[in-house]
């Protein structure tokens, strides 16, 4: 590369120093290193200031006393690294339970300049390397082909073989320019963690072009966490059980998803491009009602949410 870029790692994690120390170990390893990680330690932890301590990779951590949640998180780690390292030129926002190959961060590093972009996201893979997520792309047609594919990696890059213009992304990975991100703004603090990474996308891709590069595939591998909502953009190959009357919804898992549709809902209409993103809508709320069931009080909750959303309201604490 011609130019030396000078990258900081944003992290948010809360409690999981085990994640934690593996990503940075990732980041050490790249062929082209962070200069530092950034972390918001959203515990506060005692085991995620000693992983920080002994990390390699050089970290700053923020300690705010109480969950910032993702967005915060970020948005804090984001102005304390334009503070400290005033001259830098990207942002990698990753997750603590991604893990990145040696080449990536040097990988998306030259697409972005290849293709002018200012946010650049890889495809996302499981432990098991299947597909797991792809970046939204801007073409409703590329949207849906990617949907026939389900987990089929090879199948998705042939799609798109030189990568794509992007309308959105979940957010274990993303590569952003600094000026991108100032045009944007940070992260929003007052979404919880559940479709706060498809608003913040969609501001980085109206603010300058936004790219999906499929060469790259980062492992996105949380531990099990079965009241977890399901991704925003489900891939059709997937349907949970519905809940019958001998099965009573989980009580946690319930409020998370309803988070979810309220804050998809809401970006439909605070984003300055939403693109297709509100044609994804009525399919969030049948899995919603196959989840937990077709019954009178869960239609209230989807109406309940998406008014809400639609009121510019979004699904905060």
């Amino acid at each position: 590369m011609t130019d030396s870029p000078r990258v900081i790692a944003l992290v948010a994690t809360r409690f999981r120093s085990d994640l934690l120390t593996r990503l940075l170990e990732c980041l050490h390893r790249q062929t082209v290193r962070p200069l530092a990680a950034v972390i918001c330690d959203n515990g506060p932890d005692s085991a995620t200031v000693e992983t920080a301590k002994k990390s390699l990779l050089p970290c700053e951590l923020i300690t705010p006393g109480k969950n910032l949640g993702f967005g915060g998180g970020l948005a804090a780690a984001g102005q304390l690294a334009l503070e400290k390292f005033p001259d830098l030129s990207h942002f990698l926002v990753v997750d603590d339970d991604a893990i990145l190959a040696p080449k990536d961060l040097e990988s998306l590093l030259t697409s972005a300049t290849k293709h002018s972009a200012g946010t650049i996201a890889p495809f996302l893979i499981d432990p098991a390397g299947k597909l797991q997520e792809v970046p939204e792309p801007v073409s409703w047609s590329l949207a849906r082909a990617f949907r026939a594919v389900g987990q089929n990696l090879e199948k998705a890059r042939a799609l798109a073989l030189g990568g794509y213009p992007m309308a959105w992304c979940i957010g274990p990975c993303l590569l952003i320019t600094k000026e991108t991100w100032l045009r944007a703004g940070p992260p929003r603090s007052d979404m919880l963690a559940f479709g706060d990474d498809v608003e913040f996308s969609l501001r980085l891709s109206a603010a300058s072009p936004a790219w999906a590069e499929p060469s790259v595939t980062v492992i996105h591998a949380p531990p099990a966490a079965p009241n977890s909502p399901p991704s925003p953009i489900p891939n059709p190959q997937f349907h949970p059980p519905p809940v019958t009357s001998h099965s009573p919804p989980n009580t946690a898992h319930f409020k998370k998803f309803g988070t979810l549709l309220q804050n998809l809902a809401f970006t439909c209409i605070a984003s300055p491009r939403p693109r297709h993103l509100p044609l994804y809508l009525p399919g969030n709320a049948k899995r919603f009602l196959r989840t937990f069931g077709f019954t009178p009080s869960n239609f209230f909750e989807v109406a309940r949410r998406y008014l809400k959303g639609f009121s510019g309201i979004p699904g905060n604490r």
